[in-house]
């Protein structure tokens, strides 16, 4: 992080927005001030775990504050690879489905606040980390959405979901490489 000003006003951003999670291979830069915000993720190489009995999984990025969080636009662009022997795991040409909501994933169909702020991507996988699949974009849903946290703050997740039980026969390693960006206001909590 940077010294001086710009580390002063990123903390004052995210103490009045909330705070990215720690990951290893995530990194998030917030700024902005007086209710207005930009989130600027960047995925290196960041690992996510899916076990073969569920075929989906879940990363949190973002914690906001307890308020009303309101998602203007956004744009983000992702490659995926497996990290792991793809044999017994995540099987290559496996059609991989994600997702950005306010929800984590709970099945293999990734809907409503899995996928509220960037609709279900599909993509299909063509290699391991080396060889990631081609780039992958999506923009945030059409309108803004509002994400009520005023009696318990939301979050922001990054979901997958394989589809079929062919796409994965064990458990498996994605790795995540791109950016996303996403213009979000705090509204605050009048509760």
């Amino acid at each position: 992080m940077a010294r001086g000003l710009p580390r002063t006003l990123q903390r004052a951003a995210m103490r009045q927005l909330g705070k990215p999670v720690p990951k290893a291979g995530l990194a998030c830069k917030v700024s902005g001030q007086g209710g207005a915000y930009r989130l600027d993720f960047t995925f290196t190489n960041m690992k996510v775990t899916v076990t073969d009995a569920l075929a989906y999984a879940s990363q949190k990025l973002f914690d906001f504050v307890e308020g009303k969080i309101r998602i203007k636009g956004g744009t983000g662009t992702f490659t995926f690879g497996v990290d792991t022997a793809r044999a017994s795991t995540i099987n290559d040409s496996a059609s991989l489905t994600w997702g950005i909501g306010s929800a984590a994933a709970s099945s293999a169909t990734l809907a409503t606040t899995m996928q509220n702020i960037i609709n279900t991507v599909t993509r299909t996988l063509t290699g391991a980390v080396a060889a990631p699949s081609p780039a992958s974009p999506a923009d945030v849903v059409g309108t803004a959405i509002t994400l009520d946290g005023t009696s318990t703050a939301v979050d922001l997740f990054m979901n997958f979901a394989f589809a079929t039980g062919t796409d994965i026969d064990g458990d498996g390693i994605l790795s995540v490489n791109g950016k996303l960006t996403l213009f979000v206001e705090n509204w605050g909590d009048n509760a």
